[in-house]
């Protein structure tokens, strides 16, 4: 019905616009028969051109007998007008390709800009767009001045290297992308649609408010956020003044939810929500679940269960005492799977991800026997595979390689008998759920397809950050690229090294080339913080569709088109240049030199000398800021909000580092008896990291920021005071 709506407003603001001459109109046609997104695309192309030229833009469904300014949105399947003008000269497209393609005929001029899909013709609009000047970034557009409209020279057809662009969203940690609200995450999907992302992942937590199940009559109990932390904003709240309240900091959708069934409804609701957009935006959408990890109330199901270790251990999990052959433990797994395939039917992948500690190594050799027979011809011996893996240097070197590949073989053989009843990826509909299996080990590459469940592809999580698998990006090559279709997981800003300012553009170039050069399908992003990722993004969504973007060149278009100034986009390469630097520097050396958990700040605290690299660090991040506000005090004001940003990131990285050194100083002068001194470093250190998050509050744009301020108070703020107040009340007895 709201079609016959859009079509009769359409005609209505058309004829209303007669007396105007045509040279004053774009009009945009739009076939009749044209489904919510293309009626979205065409309303997109019209949005778009308001703000870049001076003229009317209307949209129609029937072609003007006579214009010199068309614009015909869609391809030939789905629009007649394109029919009538392209004829039999349409090129054979996926349904990924667009086309840009400039016409003159039969007294009709302009652009057709679509293809034979309504996400396709969307990217077609979006890529338009981006020819005259547009910038997508991950939060705002960026125009360029109002131009002179030009329809012609355009011959383009557009087909993506890397057929798979994932987008994962929703995480464990405060500042990522769980405490948005769904407002917030509808204007990132949009951004991405800009940016022809095709695919949504939404990652889940067993102990996350995102379904609820029943097993034996244990019910599911824990639905929280964030690991459990609650995050308190009081009125002396350093960065105080970017929070609407005091209280507590939380995800605004979730505010008011108190019990268990209120926070799982308001969790299922609110992923929901961003399912729906991300249909709404022809993005296919997965979810991604542990499915051997359950909260720890299920332990009363199955007493066998053990409690996992890690990250304040929140989980029960399968251990040594309760076999892979368990038949309770395969009930709860399909239990669990189930459910959430229940609870989101619209969802058309589910990616699997394996538990982070191993713990089956022990039934390996019968979990070897079963792959064995269906690898068949050509399986190497098990201590062959094992011993190809412990020679390895990748995420799990060494002896630790061993436990990590014996893990994967008995839980690949768990799945193999799991999945072997079809009917439990069966949605609502019919249709089955795509299954994923993510991090397998490396080792397992070359036999993969004969080992996965029927239908599956992978999800290679090689290592934590892009500058350890660049160091051993040869492992990506033995995965059989004609049989198993697989995404390499690339973290944009990794979480352990957590708060700092992160860039990692060159070495995803490198990786980005290895995966188009081995015939991997694409990639599925991972991230902490998303501050200084966007010009990362926007080389990764430009050379997915042009293998001969090279970072520097999606730099420079970016930076110049937006700044107006090559030197401008010079001092920015210089800048996240020595972000990123700053990052493998860190990582290298204390990959959790900054992670944002408990005692993240405290831990620094304690006598031993300050590392060597930390001053190395500091001139980095210095001349990163330098070479921000050097760019940003001569360059186009449109650009100017986004680098002032990016400099006030530096100031408070600055003030965190400076923060850390005035904390090991009163640590060892604590150690060497000298507390007055101590007491004065941790009052340089209150100061800085005071100031730190003041400045943090000068430039919030999202909940990630707020988040962060938050972050910097529960865990590096209060315990610094409360140490500092512990020394000053023994030192004054």
């Amino acid at each position: 019905m709201h079609r016959l709506v859009i079509a009769l407003v359409s005609f209505a603001f058309l004829t209303s616009s007669l007396p105007v001459q045509a040279t004053d109109q774009i009009v945009v046609v739009v076939s009749q028969g044209a489904d919510d997104l293309e009626h979205f695309a065409a309303h997109e192309l019209a949005s778009q051109f308001r703000q870049l030229f001076d003229a009317r833009v209307v949209h129609t469904d029937v072609m003007p007998e006579k214009h010199d300014r068309l614009v015909l949105v869609g391809g030939p399947p789905r629009n007649a007008a394109v029919q009538i003008i392209a004829g039999d000269n349409w090129p054979q497209l996926s349904d990924q390709g667009f086309v840009l393609r400039s016409f003159d005929k039969n007294g009709k001029r302009g652009v057709i800009v679509g293809g034979d899909s309504p996400v396709s013709t969307l990217w077609a609009v979006y890529e338009l767009g981006h020819r005259f000047g547009i910038r997508y970034l991950l939060r705002e557009d960026i125009y360029p001045a109002k131009q002179v409209l030009k329809l012609t020279g355009f011959d383009a057809i557009m087909e993506p290297d890397l057929k798979t662009r994932t987008w994962r969203t929703i995480n464990d940690f405060v500042t990522g992308p769980v405490s948005w609200d769904v407002t917030n995450h509808k204007k990132q999907l949009l951004q991405l649609a800009k940016m022809k992302f095709n695919s949504v992942m939404l990652s889940f937590s067993p102990w996350q408010p995102f379904v609820h199940y029943e097993f034996r009559g244990v019910k599911k109990q824990t639905a929280q956020l964030w690991i459990g932390e609650r995050f308190q904003i009081d009125s002396d709240t350093p960065g105080r003044v970017a929070f609407a309240n005091t209280g507590e900091f939380t995800n605004p959708d979730f505010a008011g939810a108190k019990t268990y069934q209120e926070t799982i409804e308001s969790g299922t609701e609110y992923a929901k929500e961003i399912i729906r957009e991300a249909k709404r935006l022809g993005m296919s959408v997965g979810i991604s679940i542990s499915p051997l990890e359950f909260p720890r109330e299920f332990k009363k199901a199955l007493p066998e269960l053990e409690d996992s270790r890690g990250l304040y251990n929140l989980n029960a999990v399968p251990g040594a005492k309760l076999s892979p052959d368990d038949r309770g433990l395969q009930e709860l797994v399909a239990t669990k799977v189930r459910a959430y395939i229940e609870t989101y039917p619209d969802i058309d992948q589910l990616y699997l991800v394996p538990r982070q500690f191993p713990a089956w190594r022990q039934h390996v050799d019968s979990a070897w026997r079963q792959l064995s027979r269906q690898i068949g011809a050509g399986a190497k011996s098990l201590e062959s595979l094992v011993k190809s893996a412990r020679n390895r240097s990748s995420i799990h070197p060494g002896n630790r390689a061993e436990g990590f590949v014996q893990d994967n073989l008995v839980t690949l053989a768990f799945l193999s008998d799991l999945f072997a009843d079809s009917k439990l990826l069966q949605r609502a509909d019919g249709n089955s759920v795509v299954l994923t299996l993510a991090s397998v080990d490396p080792a397992i590459f070359p036999f993969l397809d004969r080992v996965l469940p029927p239908g599956a592809s992978t999800l290679n999580f090689d290592d934590y950050t892009v500058r350890q698998i660049v160091e051993n990006k040869d492992s990506l090559t033995p995965l059989p690229a004609d049989k198993v279709r697989r995404q390499l997981v690339i973290t944009l800003a990794d979480d352990h090294v957590g708060i700092l300012s992160q860039s990692t553009t060159r070495n995803i170039s490198t990786l980005i080339d290895a995966v188009r050069a081995h015939g991997w399908d694409g990639f599925s992003t991972r991230y902490g913080m998303l501050t200084e990722s966007e010009p990362t993004v926007y080389y990764m969504s430009r050379a997915a569709w042009d293998k001969n973007v090279t970072a520097r060149r999606a730099h420079d278009d970016l930076f110049t088109t937006i700044t107006g100034k090559q030197s401008s986009s010079d001092r920015l390469w210089l800048a996240f240049g020595h972000i990123e630097a700053a990052t493998n520097l860190t990582e290298s050396n204390d990959v959790e030199f900054a992670f944002p958990v408990s005692g993240m700040l405290m831990k620094h605290y304690h006598g031993d000398p300050e590392p060597a690299w930390w001053e190395k660090q500091v001139h980095l991040y210095t001349q990163a800021m330098i070479e921000f506000y050097r760019a940003g005090s001569n360059t186009h004001l449109r650009a100017g909000r986004r680098l002032f940003y990016w400099g006030k990131r530096g100031e408070y990285v600055l003030q965190y580092l400076g923060t850390v050194k005035a904390v090991r100083a009163a640590g060892i002068a604590k150690k060497q008896g000298d507390t007055e001194e101590a007491i004065a470093q941790l009052e340089a250190a209150i100061e800085s990291l005071y100031n730190a998050m003041d400045t943090l509050s000068d430039v919030v744009e999202d909940q990630s920021d707020l988040a962060l301020i938050a972050t910097l108070n529960q865990y590096a703020y209060r315990p610094l005071m409360a140490e500092y107040e512990r020394l000053i009340d023994g030192n004054e007895r």
